[in-house]
């Protein structure tokens, strides 16, 4: 294979050593990020000199016939045309050492992931202006005509309609680079490349994947389109505001953590930006500090992180317009709203008495377990067995009992808000639990799969161990 470059690929070779025809290629400066699907590299091709930055993506190629390739190549041929200020260049695409890779400019700067650890937030002028940027990129791509049937045929995530989806937009995708004039320019890096397996990218939750940014839709296995890029991309303004992602997880190998970021994309309320905003910006200091966002602002990131990708802005189009409507101030302000009360949770530890409103779990006693009940105030409950060694129960509802066949973080009730505002309550063995969970049949009988959700109704009662729950609700 011979590219436009002039460098020399022998890609039906065979060839034991390892990198030989990347090191012939290219002098390896530096690597820029490593993950379980890739390696990106600054690179300098020996061919001219010129400065490069080489992503080479973790599967064996032996030629160019083969279908991974091919998908590959189709999506790298679109991304090649692109040409936008803010979207990274996409040069050649190339086997080496039997591996798919992929040669891009490199962008001089830093990652806003690496920005926002070092400087905690943004300026609302430093906001307005990555939002200003980002927009036209997504304009760009969403409206991105492409020849013949290409999205039609096509099984790319990244290929839709006509128009380029991103698929991946997260801080680390993100780089703020230095113009000639001395103003900040931002470049969308790393489009979510996606021809291993389309069905993979819309239903994986994959570790190396950045979870927090991830669109309700992508959670539901749903396909992805434009929409999902605007949710994805709302989520980095509302850091960049505030410092913090509306949804944080500690750990991408605990379950529980998981299914309550999930859960939370799908169905919670934002955490209000100006009181995060207000506690970023005040950090020690004791004097009182006014939020500082803008209204038609807020409006725009509430917007993009609608749960229903239909009540976003569709587009990177309808986001830029809304965006310089509000810098002109033509958007409408609503009346503010009276505050929604708070919600208590209730140790349920504190009193045998049955909840007097909202749903609530009901043990039933037997020769290990007492009578014991729990208010489902929470957007997810885990249920699971009271550990005496620790001070932090794994569980919400930890059960005081000798059944030891309840795990400690055994299931889950889920609380969803349909769209017409009915709130219902579901039962969900996601972890899933050693020893099972059972339901609304003698114990052992209908076993809960990790894919299967209950829908609970008032009287349904299900098995955990030795133990009966009763749902009311």
């Amino acid at each position: 294979m011979l590219p436009a470059n002039g460098i020399i690929l022998k890609a039906n070779a065979l060839n034991s050593s390892i990198m030989t025809e990347l090191s012939t290629s290219y002098d390896i400066l530096k690597v820029l990020g490593h993950g379980g699907f890739s390696a990106v590299f600054k690179a300098r091709r020996k061919a001219d000199g010129d400065m490069v930055a080489l992503k080479q993506l973790d599967l064996t190629i032996e030629n160019e016939t083969e279908k991974e390739y091919r998908d590959f190549k189709e999506e790298v041929d679109i991304l090649k045309k692109l040409d936008h200020p803010n979207i990274v260049k996409v040069y050649e695409e190339h086997i080496l050492d039997h591996k798919p890779s992929l040669e891009m400019e490199f962008v001089d700067g830093e990652t806003l992931e690496t920005i926002l650890k070092k400087e905690k937030y943004f300026s609302i002028d430093e906001t307005l202006d990555l939002i200003e940027q980002i927009a036209g990129a997504l304009n760009y791509c969403h409206h991105y005509y492409l020849p013949g049937n290409i999205a039609q045929h096509s099984e790319s995530a990244l290929l839709k309609r006509n128009a380029v989806i991103h698929n991946d937009i997260n801080p680390k995708n993100i780089i703020r680079t230095r113009n000639e004039d001395g103003t900040d320019r931002y470049v969308l890096i790393d489009f979510g490349l996606s021809f291993t397996d389309p069905n993979a990218v819309r239903h994986s939750k994959k570790e190396e994947g950045m979870a927090e940014y991830k669109s309700p839709e992508k959670w539901s296995g749903a396909m992805v389109d434009a929409p999902s890029d605007i949710y994805s991309f709302g989520i980095v303004i509302y850091e960049a505001l505030t410092g913090v992602v509306p949804f944080p997880v500690k750990d991408y190998k605990v379950a529980g953590d998981m299914i309550r970021l999930e859960e939370n994309h799908r169905s919670a309320a934002i955490p209000d930006m100006c009181k995060s905003r207000i506690a970023i910006l005040s950090g020690d200091s004791e004097q009182g500090v006014d939020c500082d966002i803008p209204e038609w602002l807020e409006m725009l990131v509430k917007k993009c992180l609608e749960k229903l990708p239909q009540d976003r802005f569709k587009t990177g189009r309808e986001l830029s317009q809304f965006y310089y409507d509000g810098i002109e101030g033509k958007i409408e302000i609503p009346e503010p709203k009276e505050p929604e009360p708070k919600v208590i949770d209730i140790d349920p530890m504190v009193t045998a008495e049955a909840p007097t409103e909202g749903a609530w779990l009901e043990v039933v006693s037997n020769f290990l377990t007492q009578t014991q009940r729990y208010s489902l105030n929470k957007e997810v409950t885990i249920v699971g067995r009271w550990n005496d060694g620790v001070a932090h129960q794994a569980a919400d509802f930890a059960i005081k009992t000798g059944d030891k066949f309840i795990s400690k973080n055994h299931c889950q009730i889920i609380k969803r808000q349909l769209s017409d505002g009915r709130i219902i309550y579901q039962l969900g063995d996601a972890a899933p639990s050693k020893n099972g969970t059972f339901y609304n049949a003698d114990r052992n009988t209908h076993r809960l799969e990790p894919h299967i959700k209950v829908n609970l109704k008032e009287g349904d009662y299900f098995w955990i161990g030795n133990t009966q729950l009763v749902f009311h609700g």
